[in-house]
Formats: C-alpha cells, sequence, structure tokens
C-alpha cells in the first residue's frame, strides 16, 4: 500500500497530503468513490456544500468502516452562505448532513463583495471555539486577498484551496502563501483529463514506468501542496494513490515547471476578484 505523507498545519493537526475530491460526484458514484478510497488507504475527504453530496459522503464514510478519527474530513461555505449566522448555520447544518460531530478544515469556497471578509472570518473562529470545525482556511483568494484572511482570523487560516495543476503553476500565489504559513490545496490537478495527452508529462511516466495521473501528483506534493484529484472507480483511485509513492528527479520537475502552457479550467461570471 502506498504511503501517503503528511504536513503539519499552524494548528498541529497532521495533514494527509493527498486525498479524494468529490466535486461532480453524487448519488451511487459518490457513495461508492468514499468507501472505495477510505477502504484502501485514502486519509482525507474533500466535499463541498455547493457540491450538494454531504448525505452521499456520509454514506460512503459509513459503508467503508473506517474509524473517523482515521481520516480527514473537509468542507465549504458556498459564497451565498457567507454572513455570520449564516455560517454558524452552515457548519451546524453540515456536520449533521455529513454524520460527524465534527469536520477537520472548513474553507470559504469563494469570497463575496456582498459580506465583509471580517463578519465571515469572524464567524468561522466561532465554529473553532464551539468544536464544528479544528481548522479553517479558504478557497480561490488571490494574494491580497489571502494576506488580508490571515490578518483578520484570530484562527489561522490553514489553506488556500486553489486550481493548480502543471498548466496553472501559480508559483507567486504559493510563494505569499508559504511566506503566510498557508498550505495550497491543488484542485482540478489532472486537469479534467488534460494532461493525458501532454507528450512532456507522458515521456516522464514512461520514463518511470508509471501513469501520467502519478506523475502530476508526485510533481504536487514534492512542492508541499495538498492534492485532492477527484476519482471513480477502483482502479482510477489505486493508479491516483500511487503516485504518492513516485519519486521524480530534479530534471523531471524542471521540466514539468517549464510547460509554458496556460490553461484555466474554473473561470466563471461567479468570480468577483481577480485572480
Amino acid at each position: 500500500m502506498s504511503k501517503i505523507p503528511f504536513i503539519t498545519f499552524p494548528t498541529g493537526q497532521s495533514v494527509p497530503q493527498f486525498g479524494l475530491g468529490t466535486w461532480e460526484l453524487t448519488g451511487d458514484a459518490c457513495r461508492r468513490s468514499v468507501a472505495d478510497a477510505l477502504a484502501m488507504g485514502y486519509k482525507h475527504i474533500d466535499t463541498a456544500v455547493g457540491y450538494s453530496n454531504h448525505t452521499d459522503v456520509a454514506v460512503g464514510i459509513k459503508d467503508s468502516g473506517v474509524a473517523r478519527d482515521s481520516f480527514f474530513l473537509t468542507t465549504k461555505i458556498p459564497p451565498s452562505k457567507l454572513a455570520r449566522s449564516q455560517v454558524i448555520e452552515v457548519g451546524k447544518t453540515s456536520v449533521k448532513e455529513l454524520g460527524v460531530e465534527y469536520v477537520d478544515l472548513l474553507l470559504i469556497h469563494w469570497p463575496t463583495r456582498k459580506v465583509p471578509l471580517e463578519e465571515t472570518i469572524g464567524a468561522m473562529n466561532e465554529l473553532v471555539k464551539s468544536g464544528i470545525t479544528r481548522a479553517i482556511g479558504v478557497s480561490n483568494f488571490n494574494q491580497d486577498l489571502v494576506t488580508e484572511a490571515c490578518r483578520l482570523s484570530d484562527a489561522p487560516i490553514c489553506t488556500n484551496q486553489v486550481e493548480y495543476h502543471p498548466y496553472l503553476n501559480q508559483t507567486e500565489l504559493l510563494k505569499t502563501c508559504t511566506d503566510l504559513g498557508v498550505v495550497i490545496t491543488a484542485y482540478s490537478p489532472l486537469t479534467r483529463g488534460k494532461v493525458f495527452s501532454d507528450d512532456t508529462l507522458k515521456a516522464i511516466a514512461i520514463k518511470h514506468k508509471t501513469t501520467v495521473s502519478q506523475v502530476v501528483i508526485a510533481w504536487l506534493i514534492s512542492k508541499g501542496i495538498i492534492v485532492i484529484p477527484k476519482a471513480s472507480g477502483k482502479a482510477h483511485l489505486e493508479d491516483n494513490l500511487a503516485g504518492v509513492s513516485l519519486q521524480l528527479d530534479v530534471d523531471d520537475v524542471t521540466t514539468i515547471e517549464n510547460i509554458p502552457e496556460t490553461i484555466r479550467l474554473v473561470d466563471g461570471s461567479w468570480v468577483e476578484y481577480p485572480f
């Protein structure tokens, strides 16, 4: 079994650097993926209120038979629910829907101009104090916003979950977050499959007798980033998990860092702040 590396949050939590993303997974597919992932050794499950799959994730957790204290669970508050009273209610509702007493990490899913960030951060701090969540963080925050979030929060802002992959190597954001003590979490690390046809990445995979998925996952882990690819089906789950054991050499990393193509997959009219 592949041994998943851990990193330490400012809260002292030991956090698995690899996990399962569940965006667009609902119903039986979500339940099976979560149950299979946990059963095969995944230690981190990522969901969100906006994914509308909390109850499915709950079933998957129960079906896996894995003890609650054996895995890390993250969820997110949608941008339409960031007023203080809404944050408190979403936190309480989320743990009930997920069938747990607490989540390990609660994030602001997207920033909004409609509610002061200070109000939202303050409410999230209340949820830390009440034990609903053990840590807080943000998602889709640019450099200025993540810096502001850290300034406003009593509890550490532990992560900034953003799109990160070989075609969107956000080195400046990574440096800012690292300087702030904020860990980057990469969503859409496999670019919804686009990386699979990349000749540069395929050459590295052939060199190591492995797959492109594993190459990308290994590259992100080597940068100190948490990686949460979505997968359904045991074969894909197992393939991604094996990426945590792959050791890339310096030339591999340099080659990936120098891929010139730039693509942002998640960018829409709902985005109120520039990346």
